[in-house]
């Protein structure tokens, strides 16, 4: 019989329960054990291909968590780099004119540049007192007698403060007169006297000057005014300073509100706030004629329409936040400056990690590059040659953003560059609407509340985020226009809303 010819029916081997060629095994048992043997090796196949999987997805996540933290300590690098300067030992000559060979450039003189005028005081317009000082006989270094036959005359002017700590106290006697009318007893009010409060309005104007102008705490406002003038009162008295000063100031913050909203142009921003432990945003809207502070509870579209109203005919410059995207404006400009940090820093960061992505990090570069470009461009005066030189830079940024970076953070910010993005339109528009490129001016006027905020830790109520709002406002606004703050603080507790306008703004013509 052959090896591979199929046996008689009927055929039953006589070695099946013990062949001789298995070593007397049973042959049955042999292809059962064979065929258990083979489900159980699919099996393990199957358990080593699922192990092989989540292999690949560990080292995967691994790899991605190695990526992560790379990042982190590249930040974390940086954070600390912008905190604490670097200080780098300045070279010595021998090491300057050691092996390199590349010329050296002349390092910057400290001070003012070449050719700038020097700062001077200027000159006392009066002059209180002449003293006339005799030559001295006897020379106050060598203690030797003196020549006064060839002597000279010197002479200069020296401006100081009158030392005087003590107030002027008034005893006001007024003699009432009956008004049939009013049924009431009535008196004259002089010029600049506040009825019946133990506290004059100069000093009064002084302590919101501390308060508002210079940012100074209620406590220490007490102690400058008994130190300067001898007047002791207790820190609340300045709540109740501002809470009478309100009654004109708050009319005068409307104007400003109207002022700010029918401007050409307007600069806004915000910042965080606390009002009673809770979180808070301080808004600003204005320009470099008035300035305009509000404490909203919210950071939403509905707090910048409260400040900036529903419609705007003017250019708005502000960062990408979409709570503005809800006013109607004659142009939007996103603040170019922004964009520039931003690049610059992923820059940065991309070049504190191991494996630098060169192709994102040029990327970022050129990026950089870019807008500061932008920012120095000279605007034509003609629309056709500025809508030329809106159509150079949108293909130059067409070009910048054509490849997709690896790198998720600057792909981010290209998703942002990109045409179909909301903020691809508000990148040029200062050069169609006359502003500038950047929200420089929305910073720098946020600057002042916020170290007021680092030292007063916010507002305890509504109240006093509400004097903050208006008499940051009118102070800011004395300091664009040149104004006396004085003034201005005195105007509102003795005269009128418009007297206060006018110590802003000047007399109307």
């Amino acid at each position: 019989m052959g090896r591979w010819k199929t046996p008689p029916d009927g055929f039953v081997c006589p070695y099946r329960d013990n062949c001789p060629h298995l070593e007397g095994l049973s042959a049955f048992w042999m292809f059962h054990d064979r065929d258990r043997s083979r489900a159980r090796e699919h099996e393990h196949w199957l358990v080593r291909e699922k192990m092989a999987d989540e292999n690949s997805q560990l080292r995967r996540a691994l790899a991605e968590e190695k990526l992560s933290v790379e990042r982190l300590k590249a930040e974390n690098k940086l954070l600390h780099q912008r905190r604490f300067k670097a200080s780098k030992p300045k070279k010595t000559p021998a090491e300057t004119s050691g092996n390199d060979t590349s010329p050296a450039l002349p390092s910057k003189p400290r001070g003012a540049p070449k050719g700038h005028l020097p700062w001077r005081r200027k000159v006392p317009d009066r002059i209180d007192r002449h003293i006339q000082i005799e030559a001295p006989c006897i020379c106050p270094h060598c203690q030797g007698a003196t020549d006064q036959s060839q002597g000279e005359e010197r002479s200069y002017t020296q401006e100081d403060t009158v030392w005087e700590p003590r107030t002027l106290v008034t005893s006001y006697q007024h003699s009432s007169a009956y008004c049939p009318k009013c049924d009431r007893q009535v008196i004259k009010l002089l010029e600049g006297e506040l009825p019946f409060a133990p506290i004059g309005p100069h000093a009064k104007a002084v302590a919101l000057y501390l308060r508002h102008a210079l940012k100074l705490p209620y406590r220490k406002i007490n102690a400058a005014m008994k130190t300067l003038f001898g007047l002791d009162f207790v820190p609340a008295s300045t709540l109740g300073f501002e809470k009478r000063a309100r009654k004109n100031a708050d009319p005068v913050y409307a104007d400003l509100i109207l002022k700010m909203r029918s401007s050409s142009l307007v600069h806004a921003d915000e910042t965080h706030w606390r009002e009673d432990g809770q979180n808070c945003f301080l808004w600003y809207a204005g320009n470099g004629s008035v300035a305009v502070f509000r404490i909203d509870p919210h950071r939403s579209s509905a707090a910048a329409i409260a400040l900036l109203g529903e419609k705007l005919d003017a250019l708005l410059i502000t960062d990408a936040y979409a709570a503005y995207n809800a006013i109607g404006v004659k142009g939007r400009q996103s603040c170019l400056a922004h964009l520039l940090r931003k690049s610059r820093e992923l820059a940065e960061e991309l070049t504190a990690m191991s494996q630098t992505d060169h192709a994102s990090l040029r990327f970022c570069n050129q990026l950089s590059k870019f807008f500061k470009d932008v920012c120095k461009a000279i605007v034509p005066a003609g629309k056709s040659a500025r809508q030329l030189l809106i159509s150079k830079f949108q293909t130059r940024l067409a070009t910048i953003c054509k490849t997709p970076p690896a790198f998720p953070k600057a792909e981010t910010l290209r998703q942002r560059l990109l045409p179909t993005s909301r903020e691809y339109a508000q990148l040029f528009a200062f050069i169609l609407n006359d502003g500038p490129p950047t929200n420089n001016h929305a910073e720098r006027s946020l600057r002042p509340l916020v170290i007021f905020r680092k030292i007063c830790m916010g507002t305890r109520s509504e109240t006093g985020s509400e004097n903050i709002s208006v008499f940051g406002s009118l102070t800011q606004t004395i300091a664009l226009q040149s104004a006396r703050y004085i003034d201005m603080f005195r105007a509102l507790f003795t005269q009128s809303p418009n007297d206060a306008q006018d110590a802003i703004f000047g007399p109307a013509p």
